[in-house]
C-alpha cells in the first residue's frame, strides 16, 4: 500500500505538467479518483444547477460510489499512464531538479471548457472572471454594487483565484487595482493567488502578483508556500528574489 500510495502521489503531481494537452473528460475522470483515493466516497450536497462546472466536478467523483481509496488509486496512476506512456521516467528524471510542488488539485484552469452555456443575463460575476471578460466584470460589479470582491464561490475561490489560475494579468489588473481585491486572499485550502499562479506556471502572473504586493510566505493550510507548489525554473527564481 506504501508502494501504491507513493505511485499516486507521483502521478498526480505529474498531472501539473501535462494537464494542459488532457481533454475534460479525462480530467473530470482524473479528479473523480483524485477525490475519491484522498477523501473516499463523495460527502458534499450536489451543486446547484447553474454551477455547472462544479455539478460535472460532483457527478464525475459521485459516480464512483462506494469504490475503496486503494482502487481509486490504481485507477488514477492507470489513467495517468494511459495518457502518457513515459510519465515514470520523465518523473523520476526530474528528481533533484531542484522544481517542487505537492499533488492535488489546484490547477482547474483546463476544466473550463466543460462549462456549459449560459445566457448573459444568468452569468455571475465568477462567470465573467472565468471567461476573462473585464469589461463584463467591471459593468457587473459597477451595476450590482459589489462592496466586496473578495468573494468566495462554492468551490472555495475567490474571484482573483480563478483569475490568478487562468494567467489573465488584465482580469487581475481589474481585480486588484479596480476593485481592491485582496492579493493575498485565501481560499478553502488557505491558498492565495500567489500558490495558483505558481502551480500552474503562470511565470508573468506570479510576477504580476509579487509587484503588486503579493506574499510569498503565505502558507496554506498543508503547510505550503507559493514556492512549494512552483511548476518552473523562472517561477521559483522570483519566489525566491521575494523571499
Amino acid at each position: 500500500m506504501l508502494e501504491l500510495s507513493d505511485m499516486f502521489e507521483r502521478s498526480a503531481n505529474h498531472l501539473k505538467s501535462i494537464i494542459g494537452k488532457l481533454e475534460p473528460g479525462h480530467l473530470l475522470e482524473l479528479y473523480g479518483f483524485y477525490k475519491q483515493a484522498t477523501v473516499g466516497p463523495c460527502n458534499i450536497s450536489k451543486p446547484r444547477w447553474y454551477e455547472m462546472q462544479a455539478k460535472q466536478k460532483w457527478e464525475a467523483w459521485q459516480a464512483l460510489g462506494d469504490m475503496s481509496r486503494e482502487i481509486a488509486m490504481k485507477n488514477y496512476v492507470q489513467l495517468i499512464s494511459e495518457l502518457d506512456h513515459g510519465w515514470r521516467d520523465a518523473n523520476l528524471n526530474s528528481e533533484g531538479s531542484g522544481i517542487s510542488g505537492r499533488s492535488g488539485w489546484v490547477t482547474v484552469s483546463c476544466m473550463s471548457s466543460t462549462d456549459e452555456y449560459l445566457d448573459d443575463a444568468d452569468k455571475t460575476i465568477f462567470d465573467w472572471v472565468k471567461e476573462g471578460n473585464a469589461e463584463k466584470v467591471w459593468e457587473f460589479a459597477q451595476k450590482s454594487s459589489l462592496a466586496d470582491c473578495n468573494i468566495i464561490d462554492s468551490e472555495g475561490m475567490g474571484l482573483i483565484h480563478w483569475a490568478a489560475d487562468r494567467g489573465n494579468i488584465a482580469m487581475l489588473k481589474c481585480l486588484i487595482k479596480d476593485l481592491m481585491a485582496d492579493v493575498d486572499l485565501r481560499d478553502g485550502d488557505g491558498q492565495t493567488a500567489l500558490h495558483y499562479a505558481a502551480s500552474c506556471g503562470h511565470a508573468d502572473v506570479v510576477k504580476f502578483l509579487l509587484d503588486n504586493g503579493a506574499n510569498p510566505n503565505v502558507a496554506d493550510t498543508e503547510g505550503m508556500l507559493p514556492i512549494d507548489v512552483a511548476s518552473g525554473s523562472e517561477i521559483l527564481e522570483s519566489l525566491n528574489k521575494a523571499d
